[in-house]
């Protein structure tokens, strides 16, 4: 067995196991302390001003990521995609009367999408800890594939290794490894690190085009500047 095919099973097999302890709960999704929302809240943070944005949602497990874009956006479409079957078979039976909402049985690094999306999110996507040791391998190969398929930009929340402890089952990422990778794709990114102590988050730009009179990028920023 490729360590590929592997570290996919295994993944699945983890996340039935949960399901079948919790069903339609944040546990299943290994997330024990009810933030999801303040965590969709800042990956969209830099986003929330597009108008009726495409949105892929990479590890969307129940889909819950639409509680927050409900909030957000008037007009959205949304895609989820996930590698468990039970996962997946809920979020469809819960959004079956949503047209803008979709969800794919897939492998986000295989999947051939037929089309570009602004904004691609991964909340929780890289926690999980492979036997194989390829999750750095995994998070180079699904930035690349992000940015490459994202108009507007993307954004990934990870744990961080800057941490009092660790389970065994759990991945940590270094935030330094993470800014390196971010930065081989664009320099205009943000890492933020100052919502939970344990968590961070990445936001890459697909636009990193900049005005050489004045070095400022030409996408709009939420900062206001004039002459001084």
């Amino acid at each position: 067995m490729s360590d590929i095919k592997q570290d996919v099973e295994e993944t699945v097999k983890y996340y039935q196991e949960l399901y079948a302890q919790h069903g339609h709960s944040p546990k299943t999704l290994g997330w024990d302390k009810q933030k999801q929302y303040l965590r969709f809240s800042v990956l969209m943070s830099e986003f929330v001003n597009l108008e009726s944005p495409k949105i892929l949602d990479v590890g969307c497990g129940f889909g819950d990521l639409n509680y927050y874009l409900r909030d957000v956006f008037s007009e959205y479409s949304y895609t989820g995609i996930d590698i468990t079957p039970e996962l997946i078979k809920t979020a469809r039976s819960i959004y079956a009367e949503e047209d803008n909402i979709k969800f794919i049985l897939g492998d986000f690094i295989s999947e051939d999408f037929d089309s570009n999306f602004d904004v691609i999110i991964a909340s929780g996507t890289f926690n999980s800890k492979f036997s194989s040791g390829r999750n750095k391998e995994f998070i180079k190969s699904a930035i690349a594939k992000a940015i490459d398929i994202a108009d507007e930009g993307i954004a990934f929340d990870f744990l961080s290794d800057k941490v009092d402890y660790q389970y065994q089952h759990t991945f940590h990422s270094s935030p330094e490894e993470i800014l390196s990778i971010a930065y081989s794709h664009s320099r205009n990114l943000i890492l933020y690190n100052n919502y939970m102590p344990f968590e961070f988050s990445v936001v890459v730009f697909k636009n990193e085009v900049f005005s050489k009179n004045n070095t400022v990028f030409d996408r709009p920023v939420r900062f206001k500047s004039k002459e001084i």
